[in-house]
């Protein structure tokens, strides 16, 4: 077997392939046996034909199976012989094949870029410090006070003050005659300089009704509302509190802590961890931003393209999620595919930087951190340990070697204290 490697463009690269004719005969006369052994050829039993009249009744398909298995069989024979990788599936073209003749073909596909990188050790790099101040533990504790705070119905007769929580019935003046808006509703009573509404229902009792005056809004006229100042009327049906629990060594249990102090040393911890992996993120996008600096390659525009597709899908899912409508995404489209071009290409090129550092520092993963997170990914996804790894290997090993990579390029970095 014999190939050539032209290069075309950037990575675009095109495998001229040449197989002997004897190793094709040899093929094609297999491929004619295993039609013989299924051949339902009038006046034969099956399998019992002869092989000139298998071939003439199946040559074409015959020739069909013998180019399904040995194009694809020569192509990664000699992907391997010129040491190239390709990052896409190749384009076959220009098959030429007879009896008796060598078979040949053409593969054009985009391979792994070649290029050098020196320099990637001791990159400066700023840390921002990770120091925990008492006032933000503390505000973390508050946090989980709230958390656990509870409304509790006001029983004493008294009226509706700041900070109050107030359930109430709702009907709008609407067409000349009020109409029912909603029941129960659940308001905060937070007067502010920018809407008197609830400066109109400070003062109010229990079952006290309130009729209130506000501005319409252009989106009420929309909904057929008329007047300058159409009236709601509400029922106060009941006058809620917030109740926070205490600090105590009791409420520091219910997190799983004996004691206050263990409780604030745990939620030390859990800022401490948050901050770090701010940190390590600001690290690591700064690391990214100097290595896409330091070499310039030329890179595989289907990765390119594949990427960008990719990020826009996550925004499309991102928007949905959000409950933007459709129209509001398609509008949005042109931008975020703009966006997603020139990030997916900068992905793309750390990627390729990421793999030939580790290519040269020869780094591998811990196979046993492998085969423990494919258990877990079989048991998550209620897979079998086998196909999880046929699901899950590939990119599993892929992505625990970028991490690894990048934990080498930040331990051989310069880190310098950013101030803050």
């Amino acid at each position: 077997m014999k190939s050539s490697l032209k290069k075309i463009k950037d990575c675009k690269v095109k495998l001229q392939v040449e197989v002997e004719a004897e190793l094709v005969e040899n093929r094609y006369q297999g491929v004619l046996k295993e039609f013989q052994k299924a051949a339902q050829i009038p006046g034969f039993r099956e399998g019992k034909a002869p092989l000139e009249m298998v071939e003439k009744r199946y040559v074409r398909e015959a020739e069909e199976e013998l180019l399904k298995a040995i194009v694809p069989e020569a192509y990664h024979q000699s992907v391997a012989t010129q040491k190239v990788t390709p990052v896409a599936l190749p384009k076959i073209s220009d098959i030429q094949f007879g009896r008796g003749k060598k078979l040949t073909f053409s593969a054009e596909f985009e391979q792994a870029p070649e290029f050098s990188l020196k320099n990637y050790k001791g990159i400066k790099i700023k840390k921002v410090p990770v120091d925990i101040q008492h006032d933000e533990v503390e505000k973390g504790l508050v946090s989980l006070l709230e958390s656990k705070a509870e409304l509790v119905p006001i029983i004493e007769s008294r009226a509706i003050q700041k900070g109050d929580f107030i359930v109430t019935d709702v009907e709008l003046w609407q067409g000349g005659k009020y109409v029912p808006s909603r029941k129960s509703v659940l308001l905060y009573v937070e007067p502010n300089k920018a809407d008197d509404f609830f400066d109109k229902v400070m003062g109010a009792q229990k079952d006290e009704v309130r009729e209130i005056s506000v501005d319409l809004s252009e989106e009420e006229k929309q909904q057929g509302l008329v007047g300058r100042k159409p009236l709601y009327k509400l029922w106060v049906r009941e006058i809620k509190e917030k109740k926070v629990p205490s600090l105590d060594d009791a409420f520091a249990q219910a997190f799983g802590k004996e004691t206050v102090d263990e409780l604030r040393g745990a939620v030390r911890k859990d800022i401490a961890g948050y901050r770090q992996g701010e940190s390590y993120e600001k690290m690591k996008g700064e690391l990214f931003e100097k290595l896409l600096g330091m070499v310039s390659f030329p890179i595989p525009e289907s990765l390119v393209e594949r990427q960008k597709e990719r990020l826009i899908e996550q925004a499309r899912r991102h928007f949905e999620k959000m409950g933007v409508p459709h129209e509001k995404f398609e509008a949005e489209k042109p931008k975020l595919e703009e966006e997603a071009q020139s990030k997916a290409r900068d992905q793309v090129k750390i990627y390729f930087i990421l793999q030939k550092v580790a290519e040269i520092e020869k780094i591998e993963v811990d196979e046993t951190v492998v085969e423990r997170r494919l258990y877990a990914l079989a048991e998550e996804s209620k897979r079998t340990v086998e196909e999880a790894r046929q699901v899950f290997e590939e990119d599993l090993r892929e992505s625990m070697r970028e991490a690894k990579t990048v934990e080498f390029l930040l331990a051989n970095a310069k880190l310098e204290e950013e101030k803050k």
